[in-house]
C-alpha cells in the first residue's frame, strides 16, 4: 500500500511539470492570435481588437517562400521598403517557411484602416494582406 502511494505522488508530481510544456503563451492576462502566413494570403483568428488589450500574436508560415507580418496602414501607392517600415505600428521581418515567431502588440488608439499584410516582393500586390479593426 505504502509503495502504491508512493508511486501516484510521483505520477503527480511529474505531471505538473509536464502541464505547462504546450505550446507557447504569451504573458500573463495577454489575448493569443493564431496567424498564418502562406502564399499571397494571411488567415488570423481575430481581426477585431479592443484598446488597451495585450495582444500575443504566434505568427506561422505554411508557405513555402518567405513572409514578413506588418501591422500597417493600407499601402499608397509608390511607397518605399522604407515607407513602409516607418508607417507599419508593428512588424517581424522575415518569417521563414515552418517558422513560427510571436510579438506582443497592445493597440493605444482606434482605427479602422489598418490591416496585416506581406510587402516582400509583389506579396502585398497579389493579395498578402488582410483588413483589421481596432475598437
Amino acid at each position: 500500500m505504502k509503495k502504491y502511494l508512493i508511486a501516484c505522488l510521483l505520477l503527480i508530481l511529474c505531471t505538473f511539470p509536464l502541464a505547462s510544456c504546450g505550446g507557447s503563451t504569451g504573458p500573463a492576462g495577454s489575448t493569443t492570435v493564431q496567424v498564418t502566413l502562406s502564399e499571397y494570403n494571411i488567415n488570423a483568428s481575430l481581426t477585431t481588437f479592443s484598446l488597451h488589450t495585450l495582444y500575443h500574436f504566434e505568427v506561422t508560415n505554411k508557405g513555402i517562400f518567405s513572409h514578413e507580418f506588418m501591422i500597417i496602414p493600407p499601402m499608397a501607392d509608390e511607397m518605399t521598403l522604407t515607407e513602409i517600415h516607418k508607417s507599419a505600428l508593428v512588424y517581424i521581418d522575415v518569417v521563414a517557411p515552418g517558422e513560427t515567431k510571436t510579438l506582443d502588440y497592445t493597440f493605444t488608439k482606434a482605427a479602422s484602416n489598418l490591416e496585416f499584410a506581406c510587402h516582400i516582393g509583389h506579396h502585398y500586390l497579389l493579395g498578402m494582406h488582410l483588413a483589421i479593426k481596432i475598437t
